[in-house]
């Protein structure tokens, strides 16, 4: 696994970038959510507050999701300090890299999911406002 062949300081320098990003992530959905706010004093229409609705629903999963990878990200950044506390244990070299494999996938995964939530938001957005 290429993951086996990163430093330590490699791997922190990754996960305080997701970090930011993550944290980025939930300011711009309170943004975004502001805009929402404005649709929902425009239109009365069931079908707009439906549309609005989804898009509440959305942000809210992106939330719980962005929390819960951010716990991930933690839990793994302590198991790697107790990695280079003991250097020579197999078993916590192996769960690092399996978590960090996990992670690394659910952040890859995530980053795209969220670019097309936010595009089709301000799509969507265009034509309401």
């Amino acid at each position: 696994m290429i993951i086996n062949k990163k430093s330590i300081r490699e791997l922190h320098f990754t996960h305080e970038l997701w970090l930011i990003e993550m944290a980025y992530w939930k300011e711009e959905i309170t943004v975004l959510d502001k805009y929402l706010a404005e649709v929902t004093k425009l239109y009365t229409d069931n079908a707009i507050r439906a549309e609005v609705e989804r898009f509440q629903n959305q942000f809210i999963i992106q939330r719980n999701f962005i929390n819960s990878l951010k716990n991930d990200v933690k839990a793994q950044e302590n198991l790697i300090q107790k990695l280079e506390l003991d250097i020579n244990s197999k078993i916590l070299q192996q769960k690092k890299s399996d978590d960090e494999y996990e992670i690394r996938d659910k952040m890859l995964t995530n980053q795209k999911l969220y670019v097309e939530l936010k595009e089709s938001f301000k799509k969507w957005l265009s034509n309401k406002l």
